[in-house]
């Protein structure tokens, strides 16, 4: 079997394609439901297209399914369709799948998840900093304060 999952950020759509192309099984199911679906459909392959809420939903399916994900900007066919819906997605990338042609993803470790989430709250702090920093510059200026006054330091 091969499951075509287009997720969204509360569900995803998900078609069951069979060995010979056919369509046994399409549902809509709450991302926190898909789990009692990837243990009824225990190794068979699966793929998910990757998107902002995807890391989470791909480990909790690879406990049961060969997960692939699929890189969004190189599914062409899915893309270039004139009817793109959540159906429509969900058996496109099943049967992808079935052919061998979905274009993957790279799917980072936990420790490499974790090292990015750092990286990018620390870009986050940086930046209030800066953004602080200045709103504090200008309020100075603002009150005819031009010396050069450093007030973010210890002797500011």
């Amino acid at each position: 079997m091969y499951l075509g999952i287009d997720i969204h950020k509360r569900y995803a759509q998900v078609a069951v394609m069979d060995e010979a192309g056919e369509i046994v099984e399409e549902v809509r199911v709450e991302n926190a439901n898909l789990d009692d679906l990837a243990q009824r459909y225990a190794g068979a392959q699966a793929v998910l297209e990757a998107t902002s809420n995807y890391y989470h939903i791909h480990d909790m399916l690879s406990e049961h399914l060969d997960v692939t994900v699929a890189h969004p900007k190189n599914i062409n066919q899915i893309a270039d369709t004139d009817k793109k819906t959540d159906r429509v997605d969900a058996k496109e990338l099943a049967r992808m799948l079935r052919l061998n042609s979905v274009p993957e993803s790279y799917v980072p470790t936990e420790e490499v998840r974790e090292a990015r989430a750092r990286v990018r709250g620390r870009q986050t702090l940086v930046e209030n900093r800066t953004k602080y920093a200045n709103k504090v510059h200008g309020l100075l200026s603002d009150h005819g304060i031009t010396e050069d006054v450093k007030p973010l330091t210890v002797e500011g």
